[in-house]
């Protein structure tokens, strides 16, 4: 079963906010597939991502243009309206997977109308697929659940691993490249540990091997 980070908005500040930290983790290449209802929030997410990617032209529903380009961010964004496809074979023919080699960020909504689509975009390891669902919880409450690979907000230099530590069964998400640790659900700078100091604050060596079930996400 798909394992996700959640996200609660209550307000599209604090939407904004939840756009920014997603979008400094974001890199040339990735592909975000949006799943959620109509005017649950798919747009307003994308826009935040584009402010933090410093986009400044107005960001719009791509539902009448399929795809609406922003190019001048420190990463093009490539933004997709899928409403109105229903097969692979349709996608090939739109053009939609011509862009996976712009150099950008693809953000696809409606995903969910393509049968197998992420795991069809999964099987070419040079692009990232990170799945984005968003869910109405309240008039203005958003339940936004994250999945896919996550890059490590401090170093930037590889994928964070989650693993559970055998002697405690305490869950934790971990960088391999610079140790930084985190026990909570939101992965920050701010609540960053470090990997040696927590392992010993249990009592435990700083080894990979007191880790169990590692996997990226």
């Amino acid at each position: 079963m798909k394992e996700y980070r959640e996200y609660i908005s209550r307000s599209p500040e604090e939407t904004a906010q939840i756009a920014a930290e997603i979008a400094s983790g974001l890199r040339a290449g990735d592909i975000i597939l949006y799943e959620g209802d109509m005017g649950a929030g798919k747009t307003t997410l994308t826009k935040g991502i584009a402010l933090s990617l410093g986009i400044t032209d107005p960001v719009t529903s791509p539902t009448f243009a399929l795809v609406n380009e922003y190019p001048q961010g420190r990463i093009p964004l490539f933004h997709f309206d899928l409403y109105r496809i229903d097969s692979y074979d349709d996608l090939y023919a739109v053009g939609f997977l011509d862009y996976l080699d712009r150099g950008g960020i693809i953000a696809a909504e409606w995903s969910e109308n393509i049968p197998g689509l992420e795991q069809e975009l999964a099987q070419d390891n040079s692009h990232r697929v990170i799945n984005i669902r968003i869910e109405k919880s309240g008039d203005n409450e958003r339940r936004i659940l994250l999945s896919g690979n996550i890059i490590c907000p401090i170093c930037s230099g590889a994928e964070l691993l989650r693993a559970t530590v055998k002697q405690t069964g305490e869950k934790i998400c971990v960088c391999e490249a610079c140790k930084a640790l985190w026990t909570e659900p939101k992965i920050t700078p701010d609540n960053a540990r470090i990997f040696e100091n927590y392992m010993e604050s249990k009592g435990l060596k700083p080894y990979w091997n007191e880790l169990e079930t590692g996997e990226y996400i």
